[in-house]
Formats: C-alpha cells, sequence, structure tokens
C-alpha cells in the first residue's frame, strides 16, 4: 500500500531533515521524506493522497510505563479522583452503591489521594463502615500501593478482626481472592478498548505491566499473540514481563520465553520489578526516616540479596531490568545490584532501568550513568507531587530528586510514560509537564526546580526515540525516517511554538500506524 501524506509540518526529530512538508509511506515504512515533489517521485501516480491542512505532525507517541489491562478494568470502577475529604468519599460510595455500582458483588473504588485533603489523612474500615455493613468495599489508593477495605471485605477476605481496613504493598494480594479470571474473549476484548483509547491520543507503542505476579501469565500472553497474528492488534505492546518470584520468573524461561520474542506487534519486554511502594502513600523505600514521618522509611519489597538472586536469572537469559524505585534507598538497592550483576556476568548494553526514578541524590544520578542504565519516568507526577515532596524527604533531596534535566545532561535515555491507570494516559498535559514542571490547576504557578524544565523537543523525544530505545528498537522507530515505521500523530496546534503552558490543550486530531490512519477525530 502506498499513501502519501502531504502539506503538513512535520517534526521529524531527523537531524538530517528535522523539519519537512511531505512524507511517503509504502507497506507501512516510510520511503521518503521532504518537499511534496521529493516524495511523489518515492511512490507511483496511483499512491493514495492524504492532505494534512498544514497541521503538526510528530513521530507517534510512545508510553513506557503503564498497566494497560488495569486501565480497562479501573474504567468500570468508582472514580474518587474528585473527592476532597473522607465524607466526600463517603458520599460519592453511597450514591455509587444507590446506583447498583458493584462488581462481582463488591463496590470497588479508585484514585482518592488523601495529600490534597483539608485533614489529610487514609480512609479506615469504620469510615467504609459507614458507606455499608453489608457489601464488601474495596478502595484503591490513587498510587494503588493502599487498599482500605471495610468490615465486611475483612470478614470475607479472612482478615483478623484487629485489621484496621488499610492494606499496604503486598498485604493488598489478599484482594486477589476475589478476582475471577476473563475468559479469552474478554481479554481479547479488554486489549481491544484500551488500544482504541491509546490511538485517540497518538500513542502507538506502550510498555504494559500486565502478567502481575499471580504466575498464570499464559493467559493474557496467548490474547496478546492472538490478536498480533490476526492482525487485531493496532497498537505495538511491549510486555513488562513482572515476576517477583525465582521459580515463576524460571517457569517463563523454560515454557521457552525470550527477551524480545515477537508475534506482528506484540514483543516481550524487560523484566518488571517492584521494589518499593510511592512517595504520596509513604511506602516508597527511604535510606533515611521520612522527614514527616520518623517512624517510618517506608516499605522494601525485596532484601539486596533476595533482589539479587531474582535478577541473575532474568539478566543471564537477556533481559534487561525494569524496576520500579521510587524512594532512594530502593534506588541504591537496584544500582548495587546491577553493579554486582555486571561484575560478574558482564553483558554488553543490557539497557537496565529504574522506573519512576524520583527520590535521587546527586551520587546515585552518576551512578545511574556510569552503569549504563535508563530512567522510565512519568512528568505527570510532579503535577501532585511537587506539593509534598519536600515535606517527606527534606528540601537538600528534593532538590535533585524529578532530575530529567541532568539525567540527560548525563547521557542516561529517559523514557516516559503514565503508569496509567494511576494517572491518565493523556499524552500531551504529560508531555507539558516535563516542560513546564507546574501544577495546571493552579494558573501563574512558577515551575518547581525550573532548572530541570526540559526543552519542547527534548520532551517530544522522550516520548518517541528515547522510547524506541528502552526497547532496542531506535532504528525500528521514534523519528520520521526512511526506513522506520510510518507511525506519526497528526496534532490541532503546533506545540513547538505555541506557549509551553498551552501544550496541555493541544489536542491529538489523527493517528497513523504503519502508514495507515488508525484513528481520525
Amino acid at each position: 500500500m502506498e499513501k502519501l501524506y502531504v502539506n503538513g509540518s512535520i517534526h521529524t526529530l531527523d537531524a538530517a531533515s528535522p523539519l519537512v512538508s511531505a512524507l511517503a509511506a509504502v507497506d507501512g515504512r516510510i520511503v521518503a521524506i521532504g518537499t511534496e515533489a521529493e516524495v511523489r517521485a518515492a511512490v507511483s501516480p496511483a499512491a493514495e493522497v492524504v492532505d494534512l491542512g498544514g497541521r503538526t505532525v510528530t513521530p507517534a507517541f510512545s508510553d513506557t510505563h503503564m498497566h494497560l489491562l488495569s486501565y480497562v478494568g479501573s474504567k468500570r470502577e468508582v472514580d474518587l479522583s474528585a473527592v476532597h475529604s473522607v465524607e466526600e468519599l463517603i458520599a460519592a460510595c453511597r450514591a455509587a452503591l444507590a446506583a447498583g455500582q458493584l462488581a462481582n458483588g463488591w463496590l470497588m473504588g479508585r484514585a482518592w489521594n488523601q495529600n490534597g485533603w483539608s485533614v489529610p489523612r487514609i480512609p479506615d474500615r469504620h469510615d467504609l463502615d459507614q458507606i455499608s455493613r453489608e457489601v464488601p468495599i474495596a478502595l484503591s489508593r490513587a498510587c494503588y500501593h493502599v487498599i482500605c477495605i471495610n468490615t465486611r471485605a475483612i470478614e470475607l477476605l479472612g482478615l483478623s478482626a484487629a485489621c484496621d481496613g488499610v492494606l499496604r504493598e503486598d498485604e493488598c494480594s489478599c484482594l486477589s481472592a476475589i478476582e475471577t479470571e476473563p475468559t479469552a474473549d474478554a481479554l481479547e476484548s479488554m486489549i481491544q478498548e484500551g488500544c482504541g483509547d491509546l490511538l485517540k491520543n497518538g500513542i502507538t507503542c506502550v510498555h504494559t505491566d500486565d502478567f502481575g505476579d499471580a504466575g498464570h501469565y499464559e493467559p493474557v500472553y496467548s490474547a496478546y499473540r492472538r490478536l498480533a497474528e490476526t492482525g487485531k492488534l493496532p497498537v505495538r505492546i511491549v510486555q513488562q514481563c513482572r515476576f517477583g518470584e525465582p521459580e515463576k520468573l524460571k517457569q517463563f524461561l523454560a515454557d521457552g520465553r525470550f527477551y524480545g520474542e515477537t508475534h506482528g506487534h506484540y514483543r516481550l519486554g524487560e523484566h518488571k520489578l517492584l521494589l518499593d511502594g510511592s512517595l504520596g502513600a509513604r511506602t516508597s523505600y527511604m535510606r533515611k526516616p521520612y522527614a514527616d514521618d520518623p517512624s517510618t522509611q517506608g516499605i522494601p519489597l525485596f532484601t539486596e540479596e533476595s533482589l539479587y538472586e531474582l535478577t541473575r536469572i532474568s539478566h543471564a537469559a537477556g533481559f534487561p531490568i525494569a524496576a520500579h524505585a521510587i524512594g532512594d534507598g530502593a534506588l541504591e538497592m537496584l544500582l548495587n545490584t546491577v553493579a554486582r550483576l555486571q561484575a560478574e556476568s558482564p553483558r554488553p548494553d543490557p539497557r537496565h532501568g529504574v522506573v519512576h526514578c524520583q527520590i535521587t541524590d546527586e551520587a546515585q544520578l552518576k551512578r545511574i550513568a556510569q552503569l549504563g542504565m535508563q530512567a522510565y519516568v512519568q512528568p505527570i507526577f510532579v503535577r501532585a507531587d511537587q506539593h509534598i515532596t519536600e515535606a517527606r524527604v527534606g528540601a537538600q533531596l528534593a532538590k535533585t530528586s524529578y532530575a530529567w534535566k541532568t539525567l540527560l545532561g548525563l547521557g542516561i535515555n529517559i523514557s516516559g510514560g503514565s503508569d496509567c491507570p494511576v494517572e491518565p494516559f493523556d499524552l500531551l498535559p504529560n508531555l507539558a509537564c516535563a516542560v513546564t514542571r507546574t501544577d495546571p490547576t493552579m494558573p501563574g504557578a512558577m515551575p518547581w526546580h525550573p532548572e530541570q524544565c526540559l526543552s519542547v523537543e527534548e520532551a517530544v523525544r522522550v516520548f518517541t526515540q528515547g522510547a524506541a530505545y528502552a526497547s532496542f528498537e531506535e532504528n525500528e522507530r521514534g523519528t520520521l525516517s526512511v526506513g522506520k515505521v510510518a507511525d506519526f500523530a497528526v496534532l490541532s496546534r503546533d506545540i513547538f511554538t505555541i506557549a509551553p503552558n498551552e501544550i496541555g490543550s493541544a489536542r491529538v486530531e489523527m493517528t497513523v500506524v504503519d502508514g495507515e490512519i488508525a484513528w481520525e477525530k
């Protein structure tokens, strides 16, 4: 199939031809960029022509850390992101209960965040009992590292009567008992629903953590593979393979799975690990006690030795490690582990990485570079976290945290994600946060540590070129260059020329995958 896209302002991110007006694609790959006359010469007169109407074009966006199936599931839960107190949470849940918004007989809610409340406390069983004593209730904090349940839920889960109804980190796993495994058809439907939403945001590739630690990766793997092999997977999926136990990882490898295994648009990616929790819940693991709660350093989910024993398996098998580490204590554990792995069994360019990479000091940032690691960052997090970080970790450590400009300056590859459903994968507001480092709900606010603001081009590269590098696909996508796949986004406004605080209001109006229009407004 031959396709010409003309009359555009096409930002290729290719240094040889950074701004062109036309692009030609044949069988899904770019065969020419330049003027309309130049690209017409690369295809036959029968090529289909699409007029871009002068609009801005960028390489298609990627989200290198999200949870696609969890996102689709979250759409069925009570959205509590707008509540501002325990009282409002109770009222919202009562309304949902009255409307019959139940899942398998449970009232499930998500996205509450106590840090913005006038009384910033975590709801407990007694609060949720005011909603209902008969219907079991489970409400996930925005970070999903804390879940609150009522007395009825405690009873059904067989937990101690002394439980206060606040579950943190691994304690939350008890809720897996109420989950029902979706059918193969249901899984495929959920994947396609999620992909449809991604395309509306100009996102054509995601790194998604869908396996979890259940040990039953096969249904999810098979659903994606079936869709990919039948041409029904419109988005490129890089599966972050999360296995937190050595035996489950060994079985995965014994089944013949390997890094980079590819089936159409489906690819097995990095070994995903959770090393700690979240800053907002004070469960991210710190080297020193929290400044605003000296009773805790957070919750480490591994010891350094158990982390090493697990990761040496994936390292030996050729998998990059992508480890969730928000606190500087978790990061230190990861850095020590990667250094040990490379010293004992050196691999050229392993591209191990830290997911989130939030609380860091200068020495740790330099170690990331020295070890050849990469960072999977979520710029959208600064909207909320800038209001709590200094209180949590102190002014000195806050100054060297969320340090994206420093990471780039050290030569570290960074790629952008959302951690959806923790935050929406609405791409342009995420990109805007990388550029402005402001909270858009606070007009006129100054950037938080402006020295760490990225330029628009740097931010776009984080969600395009940097993302392609994250999965060793920099020669396949990430820039609009001859020979690469023809994936790009058409925008309503020129994000390279408008005021930075307006970038988040731009919209995606067309998404192209393999040279074909996959979605159009």
